[in-house]
């Protein structure tokens, strides 16, 4: 599998020099003020899990129920889960619940050449990484002290907001709204070794040999 990635002419330059690489993070792509509206995305790691009481329901805690598992994890505080505690909603009761991936470090790449997307991407150039596998554990080997491989993989462009009963099976990570699904988004993760989540600059030399100029 080849993999491209949209630059700036500057950039591509760059990476061919001294093999620059910029590791970005998940929260910084929630910055459409900084990003716009087609890079960056205010929701990016958010995902709404919802449970509706259309008739009306008891919730007991002291039940190992799906209902009881969301109300625990989502609307009382630990000081308030007592087992002999239930709790009756009217009906038409309704809860959105919104929760978030951690931040991770992450290089965004897409698998299919878009001259028109690139140019969306505010980029005038496009790399291939010929070698995927070679080419993120060059990168990988580099930033081993500072973050951690996670997972290589495609987004999947799906709705953000899912029913109680059948929670997400992806992570927030690699989830977007079906909105971005042209972008063809593949994503490389990496979990930072420190609580606070910031972009990494660094030259990886070796990542130069899995990788060419893209010529369409």
């Amino acid at each position: 599998m080849t993999l491209f990635k949209y630059l700036p002419k500057k950039y591509l330059e760059a990476f061919f020099i001294r093999g620059s690489v910029r590791i970005g993070t998940l929260y910084e792509y929630r910055k459409t003020e900084q990003y716009g509206e087609v890079v960056g995305d205010q929701d990016e790691g958010f995902e709404h899990t919802e449970m509706t009481f259309a008739s009306g329901a008891q919730v007991d805690l002291s039940e190992n129920s799906a209902e009881a598992d969301f109300v625990r994890q989502h609307i009382l505080r630990p000081d308030q889960q007592h087992a002999s505690l239930k709790i009756d909603f009217e009906k038409g009761a309704g809860f959105i619940v919104q929760s978030s991936s951690p931040d991770f470090h992450i290089y965004c790449t897409t698998t299919e050449y878009d001259l028109a997307v690139m140019k969306q991407f505010g980029c005038d150039s496009c790399m291939e990484i010929v070698d995927p596998q070679a080419f993120f554990r060059a990168i990988s080997r580099r930033v081993r002290h500072r973050s951690r491989f996670e997972v290589a993989a495609s987004v999947h462009y799906m709705n953000k907001t899912t029913h109680y009963k059948k929670p997400h099976q992806v992570p927030g990570v690699l989830m977007k709204d079906e909105a971005y699904w042209y972008q063809n988004e593949f994503r490389t993760v990496w979990r930072p070794a420190r609580t606070k989540c910031e972009p990494i600059l660094i030259d990886v030399p070796r990542a130069i040999r899995y990788c060419r100029v893209h010529a369409p």
